[in-house]
């Protein structure tokens, strides 16, 4: 499955919080430093963080820069609210304007795997059909939600040997 097309720097200020952008200003005026930011969720979650790291991966490489990504926990594993799932090192003039967007790529994901995780576990012998094309708000949505059911089905089956989710109703997110 093809991940959503990388946005273009004005996309990428439209949808980032303001004080990121004015923090970014900031930064370029009085001098970059390297940061370290710990991701984590306030909630148990499941981990999925594929998207997150391509969203960093491709901004590092638009930037003609390098971020470190060490991931804490495999994808479908199991998470604890507050614990860091991903550390990331780099520029903090390059990573500042990410925050927003590299959240919502990690956060919906992950709690979806984890609700799709508890209902495969709750129903083991059911096979569930991904229906993410109608419930969601646009292509990339879909895309995430058909990701989480792939983990989240990951998930369950190693923890309840559960059939889980076993396809998708759309071809778009069939490969998720």
């Amino acid at each position: 499955m093809a991940a959503a097309a990388p946005l273009d720097a004005d996309g990428l200020a439209a949808r980032t919080d303001s004080y990121f952008l004015k923090t970014k200003a900031i930064v370029e005026r009085f001098g970059d430093r390297e940061a370290t930011y710990a991701v984590f969720m306030r909630r148990p979650v499941i981990s999925a963080p594929r998207l997150a790291v391509e969203f960093l991966e491709t901004m590092a490489a638009e930037r003609r820069t390098e971020f470190a990504i060490e991931r804490n926990y495999p994808e479908s594993a199991w998470v604890g609210a507050g614990e860091p799932i991903l550390y990331v090192t780099g520029p903090l003039y390059h990573l500042v304007d990410l925050e927003t967007v590299l959240l919502q790529k990690l956060g919906p994901v992950c709690v979806a795997a984890y609700n799709a995780s508890a209902m495969c576990a709750d129903l083991p012998k059911v096979a569930f059909m991904a229906m993410d094309a109608r419930h969601c708000a646009g292509g990339e949505m879909a895309q995430m939600m058909a990701y989480a059911a792939a983990v989240g089905s990951a998930h369950a089956r190693r923890v309840a040997d559960a059939v889980g989710f076993v396809g998708s109703a759309a071809a778009a997110t069939a490969a998720a």
